[in-house]
């Protein structure tokens, strides 16, 4: 067998060194590892699609890219091919650590997914993993974009070039399956689809990521029947926009947003929601460290559009300096914002709570289905869906 990671080698494997990892040939040599190929990730793509006999090319391979809604656009296709009787696999953010795996742990994935009848493999695709050739001797049948907002501009520097990353990739014919007529699906042309039965996702942009599943899976020739019948019955991924309910009585909402559009979806359906009660929407959210600084006032600008009440608190700060991370924040408000600073997320959560009234809505963004927080290298458990329930039980007890 073969491994990137030296601490995944077992005797007799082969250590796969990509450039930078040769601090690790030691640690793999000491672990068994038998021979040492190094590769740069433009090589091995296609190498680990000959190694694991183009898994790819047996598959019907769905790349889904774009800043916000790849996990629930990807989500809802997978759910209406299994209804229909297909064999998929959805591979994305819930998946793994990395939103895109190394171009080795996906053609491994796929080759293991055809070993038991898989027929679709459906994959987010990020910016970093095009920029970084992750994607490398895949071979796709149908390649759509949700849309292109700033975010990641820490590593790509400008939104132009995020753009462009994107776009090449989509443009990009030569990993199209052969045989197949190529098919790119762009938001002009699947805004134009009607939906021919109930949405069972509340929300604009779950109206949209819908508009996307349907016109991907007619891409794949489902009939328009079983599209009806698999995505009239389909769920929300976890952390998107879901909702948590303690027994209390206003809504509160977990929600993975974490960029300036992202933010804005949710809050909006927030604020509909809220004012159909004549309630206030109270949110609460922070961003990560060691990410694109830029979207931070941006954020808190949304966060002022739309809310009456905004708790500012830390999200994955990571290496970053926590009171950095705010104040950039906080530079986006003006200066009558009805906002609160509180560092610690656990209390941030309980204070937005507490403050809501029967009518309210209360949206937690930012980490979505998370269950840890990173902290200086420290990965530590926080889970906001536990963490709002808890919160909702203190005040139920303080009654």
């Amino acid at each position: 067998m073969v491994a990137l990671n030296s601490k995944k080698i077992q005797p007799g494997d082969t250590f796969i060194c990509l450039p930078g990892g040769e601090a690790y040939i030691a640690d793999a040599r000491a672990r068994g590892a038998i021979a040492v190929l190094p590769m740069t990730r433009a090589q091995l793509g296609p190498w680990s699609s000959r190694f694991y006999d183009d898994p790819s090319r047996h598959l019907v391979v769905v790349g889904v890219t774009g800043t916000n809604g790849k996990t629930t656009v990807t989500h809802l296709v997978g759910q209406a091919l299994a209804a229909a009787g297909f064999l998929p696999r959805v591979q994305g953010t819930l998946s793994g650590a990395l939103t895109t795996p190394e171009s080795l742990e996906t053609h491994q994935a796929m080759a293991v997914h055809l070993s038991k009848g898989g027929t679709h493999f459906i994959m987010e695709v990020s910016s970093h993993a095009i920029d970084q050739d992750r994607i490398g001797g895949i071979q796709f049948s149908v390649k759509a974009l949700t849309n292109i907002t700033q975010d990641h501009l820490d590593y790509h520097h400008t939104f132009e070039a995020y753009r462009d990353t994107k776009l090449g990739w989509l443009n990009r014919q030569d990993d199209f399956l052969a045989g197949c007529s190529p098919v790119t699906i762009l938001p002009d042309a699947y805004h134009q689809v009607q939906l021919n039965f109930e949405n069972p996702l509340v929300g604009q942009f779950n109206h949209e990521n819908m508009q996307l599943a349907v016109s991907i899976l007619r891409a794949l020739g489902l009939s328009e029947d079983q599209i009806a019948a698999g995505l009239s019955a389909a769920t929300a991924p976890p952390g998107r926009f879901e909702t948590v309910k303690a027994g209390q009585p206003f809504w509160v909402i977990v929600d993975y947003a974490h960029t300036p559009d992202g933010l804005e979806k949710i809050l909006l359906e927030g604020r509909r929601l809220a004012r159909a009660n004549a309630g206030q929407l109270r949110v609460v959210f922070g961003c990560g460290g060691d990410r694109d600084r830029g979207k931070r006032p941006k954020m808190a600008a949304v966060a002022e559009k739309f809310a009456q009440d905004i708790v500012v608190t830390q999200d994955n700060p990571r290496f970053e300096d926590p009171g950095q991370i705010i104040a950039d924040v906080v530079a986006g408000f003006s200066e009558d914002a009805p906002f609160e600073v509180i560092e610690d997320r656990h209390l941030a959560i309980r204070r937005a709570i507490a403050a809501a009234a029967p009518e309210d809505v209360v949206v937690i963004a930012g980490k979505g289905h998370e269950t840890y927080q990173l902290v200086k290298g420290e990965s530590r458990h926080f889970d906001d869906r536990e963490e709002a329930k808890l919160a909702i039980e203190t005040l139920r007890n303080q009654a």
